[in-house]
């Protein structure tokens, strides 16, 4: 068997690209007189310095819900370290005997605490 030779690669000339010069004003360009361009220009920093207002009202919102939100969650926290702390201390009252059964109470509250409520219908 011989050795198959390979293909001559010519190569395909590229296509000639001719640019017809349309001398009709396309219809999306507009025109604009001095006058418009100053409303336009007047309208633009009216617009920028409304923007700069609300991102003023915006960063003033933000804060305030951000205080709010360290403030929720350090009572969240607080409520939290001293269930921890009723819960440790009661068990060290109780004695040992207590731990088991601290910790099933605590898992039943978490594992019986999820129950799903079905609205139309729920698949699992």
């Amino acid at each position: 068997m011989s050795k198959p030779r390979p293909i001559p690669t010519t190569g395909v000339p590229a296509p000639r690209v001719i640019h017809y010069v349309t001398p009709a004003v396309p219809a999306d360009v507009a025109h604009l007189t001095p006058a418009q361009i100053e409303d336009y220009q007047a309208r633009y920093v009216q617009w920028r310095f409304r923007q700069a207002a609300i991102a003023e009202r915006d960063r003033r919102a933000r804060m305030a819900y951000l205080g709010f939100g360290v403030t929720a969650g350090l009572g969240v926290l607080g409520a939290l370290s001293f269930a921890v702390w009723q819960i440790v201390h009661a068990v060290s009252f109780l004695g040992v005997l207590a731990i088991p059964a601290v910790l099933l109470l605590a898992g039943g509250a978490l594992w019986g605490g999820h129950r799903c409520i079905t609205v139309i219908q729920h698949w699992h």
